[in-house]
């Protein structure tokens, strides 16, 4: 099950970078401004961790990996939307992030039950 919703979210994440790009993230993200070469440096980097741990079964810390993964997406879901009522306006990546959210709690909910 952990897998399946891992693949799921890590698949999102990727329609949710494009999203990110598309919209400006990079120049809009509240912390720090970055160029758009270095977020999309960072997201390849990221993702592809994500990836390799998905594609190798025997990878150390692997199921903890995963649910880290799937934890990190819901606050990520999370984030989008406290952002966005901050901003009182669209943020980018606030289209695709509620849907971290929606499934993590289905996940979450399977799990309890």
């Amino acid at each position: 099950m952990l897998e399946s919703f891992f693949l799921f979210m890590l698949g999102w994440q990727f329609i949710h970078s494009v999203e990110e790009v598309l919209a400006g993230f990079h120049k809009k993200f509240p912390l720090f401004r970055m160029s758009l070469g270095t977020f999309i440096f960072f997201e390849v980097l990221f993702q592809g961790l994500f990836w390799i741990v998905n594609f190798t079964p025997l990878f150390p810390y692997r199921a903890f990996l995963m649910g880290f993964f799937v934890v990190l997406m819901f606050a990520n879901g999370l984030w989008h939307m406290v952002w966005w009522g901050i901003e009182k306006g669209y943020v980018p990546g606030l289209i695709t992030a509620p849907m971290f959210v929606v499934v993590f709690l289905i996940f979450y909910f399977q799990v309890l039950f």
